[in-house]
């Protein structure tokens, strides 16, 4: 049975996410009477809603499961066949895993060499576009960083305007094109004893957003590392780091005792936004779920889907959870997968997992990850978060 906390903890905040959306829920706390305890009318805010409790399963279907489902042909479970096109995992190390497509170079600077000051010695994990669409100088600079940088581009299947004809990602607008709908073709399959790839699978599913496919490379992503080794999935456009967002995290002896572990949300601004207040996000619930469950939860702090850790035993679940959401609703919408990670918490549908021991939200500025999102309506020093001599934010 997972564990639902809400809390403002003292941990020194770590990594700062300066456009993105985010925010948070809670349940129970622990830490009444002690440094940072967040008060009981911010843990009611932030609690589960009892009008939508949805009873979740213990462990949550494969996204490969829907790939063998289509294919009476073989006996044997898919797995993911597609390789990196640079760089290694390291199975026993700590993970970042970013979808950064069609970034211009400066934005990679600015997250890996932040990152690199820190002290960081994991793996960054990147999917980045495909060669005919990518920015001059991206593969260049990040090939300089293949000792803990991995990197995967792939061309995808997506569909043109009609919805019908299968192509490329497509440009619009000048960048790429955010509402196109893509396939996973070829990215699952089977391999020979010797480890080469046998056959490969196409993806029975309809067409997904960029945006919510990322959630499926992420998955694929941590099959590569051990139970006991955290992860984090974050926007990597908008996001830089002050210090080691992996130092100091709770550990488990070895990978063999990593059975379950913990899950960390973080949340937005509270004063700032809402579910409710937000247009995106009104759409978003009402499309995937229906107005019922928007009406629910329409006063509750937004979580972002765009910054998530947790032990990696745990991250999988949580992940497998947020593709399925996709197959068990009918939203198609660019930005979707926010609308299916909230309604994940407040619903308490991975109340049940197994593998999770504990889902923690840590209020805006209170732990490792700092949303910043919600907070564009004034300047950072107006908010009294931002030191002018300094550069740092802080809490």
């Amino acid at each position: 049975m997972t564990t639902y906390t809400a809390t403002r903890t003292s941990l020194w905040c770590i990594l700062w996410i300066v456009i993105v959306v985010v925010v948070s829920s809670s349940a129970t706390s622990p830490l009444a009477g002690k440094e940072g305890y967040q008060d009981e009318t911010t843990i009611k805010l932030f609690s589960p809603s009892p009008i939508i409790h949805a009873i979740g399963p213990t462990s949550f279907p494969k996204p490969t499961d829907m790939i063998w489902d289509n294919d009476d042909t073989e006996d044997d479970e898919p797995i993911p066949v597609v390789e990196p096109i640079f760089g290694k995992h390291r199975p026993d190390h700590d993970a970042i895993f970013a979808y950064a497509e069609g970034y211009t170079v400066e934005w990679y600077l600015s997250f890996l060499e932040s990152l690199k000051e820190t002290g960081f010695d994991g793996d960054v994990v990147l999917a980045i576009a495909e060669e005919r669409i990518r920015a001059k100088g991206v593969l260049e600079y990040l090939q300089q960083q293949s000792d803990f940088v991995v990197v995967y581009s792939i061309q995808m299947d997506c569909f043109e305007s009609d919805r019908v004809t299968l192509g490329g990602r497509s440009m619009k607008g000048g960048g790429l094109d955010i509402f196109q709908m893509c396939l996973l073709n070829h990215v699952y399959g089977w391999k020979k004893e010797d480890g080469t790839v046998r056959k490969t699978a196409l993806d029975p599913r309809e067409g997904r957003v960029v945006a919510t496919l990322r959630y499926e490379w992420y998955w694929i992503w941590a099959q590569h590392y051990h139970n006991d080794r955290w992860i984090m999935v974050l926007d990597a456009r908008d996001s830089f780091f002050q210090s080691n967002p992996f130092a100091n995290l709770p550990r488990h002896e070895d990978e063999r005792s990593a059975t379950s572990g913990k899950l960390w949300f973080f949340g937005e601004n509270t004063e700032a936004t809402r579910l409710g207040k937000s247009t995106k996000n009104k759409k978003w619930l009402a499309n995937g779920y229906g107005q019922e469950v928007l009406d629910a939860v329409q006063d509750k702090p937004t979580i972002c889907s765009g910054s998530t850790m947790g032990e990696r035993v745990a991250m999988e679940q949580y992940l497998r959870a947020l593709v399925q959401e996709k197959e068990e609703t009918t939203v198609r919408m660019t930005g979707s997968d926010q609308g299916f990670h909230n309604y994940l918490y407040y619903s308490s549908k991975l109340a049940n997992v197994l593998a999770i021991d504990s889902l923690t939200v840590y209020g805006q500025g209170n732990g490792i990850i700092n949303n910043m999102g919600a907070l564009r309506t004034k300047p950072f020093v107006e908010w009294g978060i931002y030191d002018e001599e300094t550069h740092l934010v802080f809490p």
